[in-house]
């Protein structure tokens, strides 16, 4: 994630069978890591950290309502996901190749790159970052795939541009679809010029005014 962002993250399991029976288990994380989870089939609410026991107890306080309605969206968001796989296997034969977006996202002095890849078949994919040909590790993160309606998937990557130099950035994508690998290169946009050179005169008039005048200094009339 982007530097000084977090994610909550929900994971559900939907395995599918002959006799339309469905995995019961709700996990929730906290950037990556396990926090709680909610056995639908026992109707438990487990801990699983620290940060993990205060929502466990608040859960508990009314466990037969919390129970009920996760059971409900549980049904409704794996009818969901056995809608896109039954589209998916009925339209997609074959791969589909992605299409990318490279696009600057936050305030000014917070900026990050965002690499936005959709329309893709099958789901196995890998993203990532390089400046001047080096691949790039820190402050980058990815989301997880997302299905569409019409079987193919979609996925973003981040990058913080927090202390790094701005030149020679791209998204590397390599999929089944493409002959070698997909490099889509940023380009310093005018916009972002235009900001960081008014961001610089502000920081400039602000220093001179603070100096004190050569006309008025004490002692002189």
């Amino acid at each position: 994630m982007p530097a000084g962002e977090n994610a909550y993250q929900q994971y559900i399991v939907c395995p599918f069978n002959q006799t339309d029976q469905r995995g019961h288990l709700w996990r929730y994380g906290y950037n990556s890591k396990d926090i709680l989870h909610v056995d639908l089939t026992s109707k438990t609410v487990v801990a699983k950290s620290k940060a993990g026991k205060f929502l466990a107890e608040e859960r508990k306080e009314e466990l037969t309502g919390y129970i009920k309605s996760k059971q409900m969206k549980l049904d409704k968001i794996c009818s969901a996901v056995r809608t896109v796989f039954a589209l998916s296997n009925n339209s997609l034969s074959r791969a589909a190749k992605p299409t990318v977006q490279v696009s600057l996202k936050g305030p000014p002095g917070h900026e990050f790159l965002s690499c936005l890849v959709r329309g893709f078949h099958p789901d196995v994919i890998r993203v990532q970052w390089s400046q001047h040909g080096t691949t790039l590790y820190y402050g980058t993160s990815t989301t997880g795939l997302l299905p569409h309606m019409d079987g193919t998937f979609q996925m973003t990557s981040f990058l913080s541009l927090a202390n790094r130099t701005f030149s020679g950035i791209s998204c590397e994508i390599e999929h089944i679809s493409l002959n070698g690998k997909m490099k889509v290169a940023w380009v310093l946009l005018k916009k972002l010029k235009k900001r960081k050179k008014a961001l610089s005169v502000e920081r400039s008039s602000s220093e001179e005014s603070e100096m004190p005048s050569l006309l008025n200094l004490p002692g002189e009339e």
